[in-house]
């Protein structure tokens, strides 16, 4: 599981709140270089805009359609980040959920979306014009406030997706259960090996370690006390630890892109940032955007990125089925 320093003398508090009005070149990249982990940025009303475009439009949304229309929309990649159109991905303990993925590209003077047209029962779908401009203006704006000041930043592709999460931790098991029955017998060996991975903890949990640990719990007698031992080290490593009554949904990673941007509905789930120690759950709303960096910005500003993670409440509770339910719009650059 990747580290995360940050200074130990941080100016900002590890959420910081930036006003959009705010949002000068190099704002939000002296925020995080001042030990800011995650930035909620408020008032600007093209959030909201977006959230409402993109929730309400008249489209076939993937987590809506039938299997066989999501699998003509998917372009698939060996790399998970590489991945576009609809994606139907349950790994136990690693990712879960349906999404739709775009990116826009700047080629010429015209801004292109990736993949150009989803299909669906009652017909297909373009990104509109008004649409890809406001995407690629959000994301352009964020790069140059997380860029140095005087400094232009690089070519970027726009990303946008739609990740819809399950409402309950039991919808989310019947899916795992339906992806391991549709495999062969060496597939389904396969998804337990990545599952006992994911489930290592602490020092078992690096590379190498966990893949043997993995492959010997298949054998009857020894899992037992591997499971003990992994119960031992998860003690040693807080970024492990899950508080009573929730599930881990997206294990603890950090993303490969300069910058996500997270808005959207929540019920039963939280996104938490890693920091000093403790987790602390994100201020995911329709009418703000959160932004946290990723390992591109280290590479390019030495901004620490920042390790996070999705879990949900076992109890599923009352939801209002008049709205969206467990729906991240996510927006960024890479």
């Amino acid at each position: 599981m990747p580290s995360v320093d940050r200074a130990s003398s941080a100016k900002m508090p590890p959420i910081a709140h930036v006003n959009a009005a705010d949002l000068a070149p190099g704002a939000l990249g002296a925020c995080f270089h001042d030990g800011a982990a995650a930035v909620v940025m408020t008032g600007d009303p093209g959030v909201a805009s977006l959230w409402r475009s993109f929730a309400r439009q008249n489209v076939d949304l993937p987590w809506q359609a039938p299997l066989y229309e999501l699998s003509a929309n998917l372009r698939a990649h060996d790399d998970l980040t590489e991945t576009l159109g609809d994606v139907f991905y349950f790994k136990p303990g690693r990712h879960a959920y349906i999404a739709r993925k775009i990116e826009i590209c700047a080629e010429g003077l015209d801004l292109v979306a990736r993949p150009t047209t989803f299909h669906g029962v009652h017909g297909d779908w373009t990104m509109a014009t008004e649409l890809r401009e406001a995407c690629w203006r959000f994301a352009a704006a964020v790069m140059t406030a997380i860029a140095p000041r005087e400094e232009k930043h690089p070519p970027f592709r726009a990303v946008v997706q739609q990740l819809k999460y399950h409402e309950s931790v039991a919808g989310h098991e019947a899916l795992f259960r339906m992806v391991h029955n549709s495999l062969g017998s060496w597939g389904r060996i396969g998804y337990r090996l990545d599952q006992r991975r994911e489930e290592m903890r602490g020092p078992l949990g690096r590379r190498g370690v966990c893949d043997a640990l993995a492959l010997m719990s298949l054998i009857p007698l020894l899992r037992g006390a591997i499971d003990g031992l992994n119960g031992a080290a998860a003690h040693l490593d807080p970024r492990g630890n899950v508080p009573a009554g929730y599930k881990l949904i997206i294990k603890p990673h950090i993303d490969t892109r300069y910058f996500s941007a997270l808005c959207g509905s929540r019920h039963n789930l939280r996104t938490e940032i890693f920091v000093d120690g403790q987790w602390l759950p994100l201020p995911i709303s329709q009418d703000d955007v959160v932004i946290f960096p990723g390992s591109q910005a280290h590479k390019a500003y030495g901004i620490a990125p920042t390790l996070h993670r999705v879990i949900q409440a076992r109890d599923a509770g009352d939801m209002d089925d008049a709205e969206p339910s467990n729906i991240t719009l996510l927006l960024g650059a890479k």
